[in-house]
């Protein structure tokens, strides 16, 4: 069997069977898969099952191309913030150094207009690369660190719970929600989110 990883955004699964052998080629978000889904790829080339298939092939459908920025240089060092040193500490602190995700400052954005700012995504989680951007507009002197600590905690629990895709694509699920809770001071961090969000926008 040959395998080959790429990203292409129109073909994300391709199974071919020729005089070579077998020819697997898998969008790079495969690498991030639920086992279910390898699982699912496995029977389909044992036996090619059609339902076998149909899970693979909801998953590639569930592939959304990414910016430019997410596959390019990560940039950890700010003005204020090191993300690099922060992740340390909140891996160590939180997740006994078993996660394993990539960390950058996210790009700089137009910031909304004060009278609609009720809203605004401090982290993302990008599962295929299984990298958390940080909003840049938190390295500021006004945010506390342990604010920083909680957003970047919350973006790589992402790596530990992935979302569901049973019917709707669900991203803060139940088991989520129940390992977020455990967080130090939880309750705090999301008041400070509404209060730093009136200070910062």
């Amino acid at each position: 069997m040959r395998l080959t990883i790429t990203r292409n955004r129109v073909s994300t699964a391709s199974v071919r069977w020729d005089g070579a052998g077998l020819r697997v080629r898998l969008h790079e978000a495969f690498l991030a898969a639920p086992e279910r889904v390898w699982d699912a790829l496995a029977e389909f080339v044992r036996g090619r099952s059609r339902t076998a298939w149909a899970e693979v092939a909801a998953f590639a459908r569930s592939i959304r191309p990414v910016a430019a920025e997410a596959t390019g240089p990560r940039r950890t060092r700010g003005r204020v913030f090191d993300l690099a040193s922060v992740q340390r500490a909140v891996n160590e602190r939180h997740f006994g150094g078993a996660v394993r995700c990539h960390i950058t400052w996210g790009r700089p954005g137009r910031r909304p207009r004060r009278a609609r700012s009720r809203s605004i995504r401090f982290g993302t989680y990008v599962e295929s690369l299984r990298l958390v951007r940080v909003n840049p507009i938190l390295d500021d002197p006004r945010v506390p660190r342990e604010f920083v600590e909680y957003i970047v905690f919350h973006e790589m629990l992402h790596a530990v719970a992935p979302s569901e895709t049973a019917g709707s694509r669900r991203h803060h699920h139940v088991a989520f929600r129940a390992l977020e809770r455990r967080y130090p001071d939880l309750a705090r961090m999301r008041r400070l989110s509404q209060s730093l969000l009136k200070t910062l926008v």
